[in-house]
Protein backbone atom coordinates (compact mmCIF):
# COMPACT_ATOMS: atom_id res chain seq x y z
CA UNK A 1 0.00 0.00 0.00
CA UNK A 2 1.01 3.45 -1.03
CA UNK A 3 1.07 5.93 1.77
CA UNK A 4 1.99 8.67 0.48
CA UNK A 5 -0.16 11.60 0.68
CA UNK A 6 -1.02 14.29 -1.86
CA UNK A 7 0.67 17.30 -2.08
CA UNK A 8 -0.36 20.11 0.53
CA UNK A 9 -1.98 17.46 2.74
CA UNK A 10 -1.40 17.39 6.00
CA UNK A 11 -2.12 14.87 8.72
CA UNK A 12 -3.43 16.22 11.26
CA UNK A 13 -4.53 19.95 9.88
CA UNK A 14 -6.81 20.59 12.95
CA UNK A 15 -3.40 20.82 15.08
CA UNK A 16 -1.14 23.34 12.77
CA UNK A 17 -0.49 26.75 13.69
CA UNK A 18 -1.58 28.34 10.29
CA UNK A 19 -4.18 27.03 7.86
CA UNK A 20 -3.35 24.41 5.56
CA UNK A 21 -5.93 25.53 2.71
CA UNK A 22 -6.76 28.37 1.17
CA UNK A 23 -10.21 28.68 2.91
CA UNK A 24 -8.82 28.41 6.91
CA UNK A 25 -9.72 31.05 8.50
CA UNK A 26 -6.77 33.51 8.99
CA UNK A 27 -4.18 33.08 12.46
CA UNK A 28 -3.43 36.33 13.81
CA UNK A 29 -0.34 35.55 16.19
CA UNK A 30 -1.44 37.81 19.80
CA UNK A 31 0.74 40.16 20.43
CA UNK A 32 2.31 39.37 24.08
CA UNK A 33 4.57 42.30 24.51
CA UNK A 34 1.75 44.42 26.65
CA UNK A 35 1.57 41.50 28.70
CA UNK A 36 4.81 40.58 29.64
CA UNK A 37 5.78 44.13 30.40
CA UNK A 38 3.05 44.71 32.86
CA UNK A 39 3.85 41.01 34.23
CA UNK A 40 7.00 41.55 34.76
CA UNK A 41 6.59 45.51 36.15
CA UNK A 42 3.95 43.44 38.56
CA UNK A 43 6.75 41.19 39.56
CA UNK A 44 9.22 43.32 40.01
CA UNK A 45 7.42 45.25 42.28
CA UNK A 46 6.65 42.09 44.30
CA UNK A 47 10.32 41.28 44.24
CA UNK A 48 11.72 44.71 44.93
CA UNK A 49 8.84 44.59 48.53
CA UNK A 50 9.69 40.89 49.66
CA UNK A 51 13.85 42.35 49.12
CA UNK A 52 13.19 45.06 51.33
CA UNK A 53 11.49 43.46 54.05
CA UNK A 54 14.36 40.75 54.03
CA UNK A 55 16.83 43.46 54.19
CA UNK A 56 14.57 44.59 56.96
CA UNK A 57 14.59 41.43 59.00
CA UNK A 58 18.62 41.16 58.08
CA UNK A 59 19.36 44.44 59.74
CA UNK A 60 17.50 43.52 62.79
CA UNK A 61 18.43 40.35 63.84
CA UNK A 62 21.88 41.93 63.35
CA UNK A 63 21.34 44.99 65.59
CA UNK A 64 19.50 41.88 68.21
CA UNK A 65 23.13 39.94 67.49
CA UNK A 66 24.52 42.88 68.82
CA UNK A 67 22.83 43.85 71.73
CA UNK A 68 23.11 40.39 72.85
CA UNK A 69 26.63 39.66 72.47
CA UNK A 70 27.49 42.83 74.08
CA UNK A 71 25.26 41.95 77.13
CA UNK A 72 26.88 38.40 77.20
CA UNK A 73 30.58 39.49 76.98
CA UNK A 74 29.71 42.15 79.35
CA UNK A 75 30.53 41.82 83.34
CA UNK A 76 28.30 40.05 85.99
CA UNK A 77 28.44 37.88 88.72
CA UNK A 78 24.84 37.01 89.10
CA UNK A 79 22.26 34.64 86.68
CA UNK A 80 20.18 36.90 84.94
CA UNK A 81 16.56 36.08 85.08
CA UNK A 82 14.19 35.98 82.25
CA UNK A 83 11.98 38.96 81.97
CA UNK A 84 13.84 41.25 84.28
CA UNK A 85 15.46 44.50 83.21
CA UNK A 86 18.86 45.10 83.38
CA UNK A 87 21.12 48.26 82.46
CA UNK A 88 24.48 48.25 80.35
CA UNK A 89 26.99 50.59 81.60
CA UNK A 90 30.55 51.43 80.93
CA UNK A 91 33.62 50.80 82.43
CA UNK A 92 36.37 52.70 82.56
CA UNK A 93 38.60 50.03 81.12
CA UNK A 94 36.18 50.37 77.92
CA UNK A 95 33.99 47.25 78.82
CA UNK A 96 30.75 46.77 79.92
CA UNK A 97 29.23 45.97 82.79
CA UNK A 98 25.76 44.23 83.54
CA UNK A 99 23.95 45.87 87.03
CA UNK A 100 20.58 45.21 88.54
CA UNK A 101 21.01 49.17 89.55
CA UNK A 102 19.09 51.93 87.80
CA UNK A 103 20.82 54.44 85.88
CA UNK A 104 19.07 57.15 88.76
CA UNK A 105 20.81 55.46 91.13
CA UNK A 106 24.23 54.66 89.84
CA UNK A 107 26.74 57.87 88.31
CA UNK A 108 28.27 55.61 85.78
CA UNK A 109 27.55 56.09 82.03
CA UNK A 110 24.82 54.29 81.30
CA UNK A 111 24.63 52.54 77.47
CA UNK A 112 21.00 50.94 77.56
CA UNK A 113 18.68 48.83 79.39
CA UNK A 114 17.87 45.05 78.35
CA UNK A 115 15.45 42.53 78.92
CA UNK A 116 16.29 38.88 79.13
CA UNK A 117 14.07 37.08 76.71
CA UNK A 118 13.05 33.50 77.25
CA UNK A 119 15.41 32.16 74.09
CA UNK A 120 18.36 33.64 75.92
CA UNK A 121 18.84 36.46 73.79
CA UNK A 122 18.49 40.18 75.11
CA UNK A 123 16.21 43.12 73.61
CA UNK A 124 17.30 46.98 74.41
CA UNK A 125 14.53 48.68 75.92
CA UNK A 126 13.74 52.40 75.87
Amino acid sequence: MDTKKPDNVADKPGLLPYGSNVSAPSIKPVDLTTFKKNGLDKVNKVFDRRYKEIVEQAETLQKSFLITQTVYESKYKFEPIIGEIYHLYEDSDGGYSLSIISPSEWNKPHVYSVVLNSDMTWTKID
